[in-house]
């Protein structure tokens, strides 16, 4: 099923970092960013619970040195 988080991200600050953390959320098994948005910070994704967690979504951003708030 189908599952929406909005995430916040404090260093998303322009649209080279809105593409990377979309390539990196996508590459994910069944995860689609629907909303990336700089000035705000937030980044929107849809994912399927049954592939993935919201954890390990957070967990690549980490990687990659977009963490999301908690």
């Amino acid at each position: 099923m189908a599952k929406t988080a909005t995430l916040k991200i404090p260093a998303l600050h322009c649209g080279g970092c809105a593409k990377t953390v979309t390539r990196t959320v996508e590459a994910l098994p069944s995860v689609e960013v629907t909303e990336s948005d700089p000035e705000t910070k937030l980044v929107r994704v849809q994912f399927d619970e049954s592939a993935i967690s919201l954890d390990q979504i957070r967990e690549a951003l980490d990687q990659v040195g977009f963490s999301p708030e908690d």
